[in-house]
């Protein structure tokens, strides 16, 4: 068990409170050192590179192309407009003679505006305009597109005029990083829209070319190379003939396609519809189709030749933005069986894919010792796993066997004998830190996990009463508690996106709300002895818990450990600097519990705050980890929190507050540790009252300024803001934009202030907060209820859909959402 303090890495920023907060240049410097860090260069030749990144069987048989078609091609300093149609020409001219049906095509897309591939999403995002795009094999682009389609792009290039902006050259430094973020953010919307397992680019630097490849865990680029030499034609003409002939081929495939991942067809789109019956127009509403998918569900039994099951991906309900990370994307799903022909009696389902790192240990894991220690009559709080595993270490060990097996046979062959090449590396998870900087590299490699929980929910932010808020954090804090003493297993990222609200329950399950999302968990070597099993965990004597799955078998394991927990609701034992060793127990993600609700209530009730509009902003600062120490101490030592004609829900809050400040006082000999019997107690009196406010839905946030947001009461949002049951989220370049969740539960770099967006926001001061509060909350509720409430954003940033349609909005989220 390490005693060693979790350091933090530079990660972009995911969740705001302030207009100020949103500005793009609050999170430059921590994007670009991001990128900066996880970008490598490739010592070895471009064949080998090709052979390497870009797998694939087939060889290219035709001659390399002539140098005269790039002769006249001669770049000119700040006029890189001017050289997309010369570009267009040589790649056109380098790729004529392949097959028609594997013939790729280039757009010049530098004026046109890409939305971000989901429409739920696209008002949240700016639009990328990709400098050429490339299309799938056999697909012929317009010279103009009509509209940005990501579904017919499967690379894109970015180009600059001069050698010497490449912005991979290791002296160019952080100011250049730039350029390589706008060929990430391309890399990152060709992953989203088509499900990606690697997604290809290439930079173009005057008449040197790079090709580079993402993955969810860094980028590896290739030497420099002239398009003006045959040689360097005949690099991109092998590359692009290996990018058209994947390893597993299928009509217009490409290398970094999951194969295990098909397109929504008609006939998907038809049976939806008729399994939903009298449900689909609900289910349905504000859902763009086109954008789903159809996945396989394989599980971690390598006899299993056949997947477990197939889900249609009908309605994505978060995603992860940031390209090198878990990429967490949540959808809607329902099974899909071509048999299946009752109407009305279906079961949906959520699939969750993500990329967890090696390091760690698999979430279905997890669920197996939940399931494994916990008996289904005593479930609770908790989401039932219904199948899936992780198919990066499936396929690696399937890839494993392949090469031991050949490696017997060549022991066996005469010493003449060439021998036969290695089968080509897995896709499902990442390799390219070993192959660029050696197998010690190894935990910083991904690996893809798609699984199946069987309980849909909304979340938090859209609770229909504060009631029901307070029963499903409840329900939540009672599965944490069997998960912990029953199973051994400790959540450590307890966040307001890490609960759900639930609407439909499972056969044989009461339950409000629910835990989930297990991937940054520890857990006990063995589940707690029946003895134990119901028993309270000694804050001070906590069990020890695993939550790396090579805790025993890499060297110097602390290294590669990150402080995990979402940043605005860390316990103050974990954020505080002055502590140098913490070793995380049940008590902090009690705590984190409380901050969870505060950070719900100060966002979406009416309450009287001294600070108003900036009451989160107060409590929960993005700044050092002193400041936010030092907030989190004072609130909780600061006067009882008053939310308008809502006696248990503040009541409820003061105990709370008073069990956590008695939890984490400076003075040592009157601490009391938090227990789950001392919270769970709070929470059941407070749900036993029957003097609930009824219909208290929860009120939209709206992104303040600091220089304008009222500090005299509650502000109370106009109706111009998105709709009220969705929660707010940043408005920043596709380029800054983090994760949908809260702040990246891995860690967050500390920040400092920056100074005010010079785009302001004018809101109404509210002189007297109660009533004031009275006054607006009927306005209000009555236009939450007619569902008049309007999205009134800046107009640059809605953008043209095909044949007319509307960008749709997040209002829709509210109403079924998972893990």
């Amino acid at each position: 068990m390490s005693s060693k303090a979790s350091p933090r890495t530079n990660k972009s920023i995911n969740r705001v409170n302030t207009a100020e907060q949103a500005n793009k240049d609050f999170h430059l410097e921590h994007w670009r050192r991001e990128v900066y860090e996880k970008v490598n260069v490739y010592s070895g030749t471009l064949d080998d590179f090709l052979d390497l990144f870009v797998p694939s069987e087939t060889q290219c048989p035709l001659d390399p192309p002539s140098e005269q078609i790039a002769a006249d091609f001669t770049p000119l300093q700040g006029r890189e407009v001017e050289h997309y149609g010369p570009l267009i020409s040589i790649f056109s001219q380098i790729v004529a003679d392949f097959p028609e049906e594997k013939r790729v095509s280039f757009c010049n897309t530098f004026a046109q505006e890409f939305p971000f591939p989901f429409s739920a999403f696209a008002e949240h995002h700016h639009t990328s305009k990709p400098d050429i795009s490339v299309s799938f094999p056999g697909d012929k682009l317009p010279v103009k597109l009509e509209y940005g389609d990501w579904n017919r792009v499967a690379m894109v290039m970015e180009a600059k005029s001069t050698a010497a902006e490449d912005a991979f050259d290791i002296k160019a430094g952080l100011d250049r990083t730039n350029a390589i973020v706008q060929l990430a953010v391309g890399a990152r919307n060709l992953m989203l829209t088509h499900g990606f397992l690697a997604a290809y680019s290439i930079g173009i630097y005057g008449d040197m070319i790079r090709i580079v490849r993402f993955d969810h865990a860094c980028a590896v680029a290739s030497k420099t190379f002239s398009i003006k030499t045959q040689e360097g034609l005949r690099i991109v003409q092998r590359f692009f003939w290996r990018f058209v002939h994947p390893l597993r081929p299928s009509k217009g495939a490409v290398v970094g396609q999951d194969e295990t991942v098909s397109k929504m067809t008609r006939e998907h789109r038809n049976w939806l519809r008729e399994v939903f019956g009298g449900d689909a127009n609900e289910l349905l509403a504000g859902v763009d189709l086109r954008e789903g998918r159809v996945v396989e569900v394989w599980s971690n039994d390598l006899t299993q030749t056949e997947p477990s099951g197939r889900y249609i991906l009908f309605k994505l309900l978060d995603v992860n933005t940031r390209l090198f990370s878990r990429a967490t994307v949540v959808w809607l799903a329902i099974e899909y069986s071509s048999t299946h022909s009752t109407p009305d009696q279906y079961e949906l389902r959520i699939v969750k894919e993500s990329w967890r790192q090696v390091i760690r240990i698999p979430e279905h894991t997890f669920y197996d010792r939940l399931h494994m220690a916990i008996p289904m009559d005593e479930w609770t709080g908790l989401p039932g796993f219904v199948g899936g595993g992780d198919l990066g270490a499936r396929e690696a060990a399937i890839w494993d066997h392949a090469c031991s097996d050949l490696e017997g046979k060549r022991k066996l062959r005469s010493h003449t004998v060439k021998p036969s090449p290695l089968p080509a590396r897995p896709m499902h998870q990442t390799f390219t830190w070993r192959l660029v900087l050696g197998q010690d590299t190894n935990v910083n490699e991904r690996s893809h996990m798609r699984i199946v929980v069987d309980t849909v929910g909304r979340p938090l932010s859209c609770f229909k009463s504060t009631r029901e808020l307070v029963a499903a954090i409840r329900d939540a804090i009672k599965g944490h508690r069997l998960a912990m003493e029953r199973a051994g297993l400790l959540h450590r990222d307890v966040s307001s996106g890490n609960i759900l609200i639930v609407d439909r329950a499972p056969p044989g399950r009461d339950v409000a709300g629910i835990l989930h999302d297990f991937d940054y968990s520890s857990m006990t070597n063995t589940p707690p002895s029946k003895d134990n099993a119901g028993g309270t965990w000694d804050a001070s004597d906590p069990p020890k818990l695993h939550p790396l799955e090579l805790w025993n078998k890499v060297p110097n394991i602390d290294e590669y450990k990150e402080r995990t927990g979402t940043y605005y609701f860390m316990a103050i034992e974990i954020l505080d600097p002055k502590i140098k060793v913490v070793i995380h127990h049940a008590g902090h993600d009690l705590e984190s519990f409380y901050w969870v609700l505060l950070w719900i209530v100060l966002r979406h009730t009416a309450h009287d705050h001294e600070m108003g509009s900036l009451a989160c902003e107060t409590v929960f600062p993005l700044n050092h980890d002193s400041e936010a120490t030092v907030k989190k101490r004072g609130t909780l030592q600061g006067h009882r929190l008053e939310i308008i004609d809502n006696e248990p829900l503040s009541e409820l809050l003061e105990r709370f507050k008073e069990l956590v400040d008695d939890a984490t006082t400076l003075k040592m000999h009157r601490r009391k540790p938090l227990t789950y019997d001392a919270v769970l107690s709070i929470f059941d009196e407070a749900l036993m009252r029957e003097d609930w406010p009824e219909g208290d839905a929860a009120l939209p946030f709206v992104l303040e300024s600091t220089r304008t947001a009222s500090v005299y009461g509650p502000k109370h949002p106009k109706i111009r803001s998105r709709a009220p049951n969705h929660p707010k989220r940043s408005r920043i370049e596709d380029v800054l934009e983090a994760e949908h969740t809260d702040l990246d539960s891995e860690t967050l770099a500390s920040q400092s202030s920056h100074p005010s967006t010079k785009r302001r926001r004018h809101t109404r001061m509210v002189a007297s907060a109660p009533e004031a509060v009275r006054a607006t909350r009927a306005a209000s509720s009555t236009m939450v209820a007619s569902g008049s409430t309007r999205n009134q954003s800046n107009s640059s940033m809605r953008v043209k859909r095909p044949h007319g349609e509307k960008a749709q909005g997040s209002r829709s989220s509210c109403k079924a959402s998972g893990t």
